[in-house]
């Protein structure tokens, strides 16, 4: 059991909860069993989060908010390619998501049976993702640059294309795709190349 002095920072209890909720999902998450992989008290996570149901929200903000966050700067650098730029922002999506599997799991999940989480990721995080995507497709379609304005279409393929390794990393393994998640060289390389690929058919030259 974790001393007193050395209890996990709220960071470190969140991301252990979101881990947990991706593998197995709200149903089949047991907080008592992610206190127990913390070594902690079991009492610890209710009385810093409340019930189970508050943890999942907590847990997402902070996974879901890092990942916003790690997007934002793309959208705001100064590029003079507009292309270059939505190349770069894409990139820069797939190495998030790389970085920390559990965000593409847990949409997997909660995507599969929608309900209240399911709005709630969606209104909170996935529509403010697809609302950046969108404002770089339509003005570039429209100038005859991309191939595409669908966001939904440009979506999927990051998501479930390019990051169909991480959310299913048993799979990957088996077709000799794996992305380790703590690796950051091998995470640039799996996303440049998934865009690349991506690009070919988005690209108007």
């Amino acid at each position: 059991m974790t001393a007193p002095d050395e209890a996990p920072t709220d960071q470190r209890v969140l991301e252990a909860a979101l881990d947990a909720f991706a593998e197995h999902g709200f149903a089949g998450t047991s907080v008592r069993e992610v206190a127990r992989q913390l070594g902690v008290s079991h009492n610890l996570i209710p009385q810093r989060f409340g019930s189970k149901d508050r943890l999942w929200y907590a847990a997402v903000d902070q996974g879901f908010g890092t990942l916003l966050s790690d997007l934002l700067p793309v959208v705001m650098e100064d590029r003079p390619d507009d292309v270059d730029r939505l190349r770069a922002w894409m990139v820069r999506f797939v190495e998030a998501n790389a970085a920390r599997p559990a965000l593409l799991r847990i949409i997997n999940r909660e995507a599969s049976s929608p309900g209240p989480r399911f709005d709630y990721l969606y209104e909170r995080y996935i529509e403010p993702v697809r609302a950046m995507g969108a404002a770089f497709l339509t003005d570039l379609h429209e100038r005859g640059l991309v191939a595409t304005d669908s966001v939904g279409l440009v979506y999927f393929l990051m998501t479930h294309g390019a990051g169909g390794p991480i959310a299913f990393p048993a799979l990957a393994e088996r077709l000799d795709d794996a992305v380790p998640p703590d690796d950051p060289e091998a995470i640039r390389r799996h996303a440049e190349l998934a865009v690349a690929v991506i690009f070919e058919g988005l690209h108007h030259t």
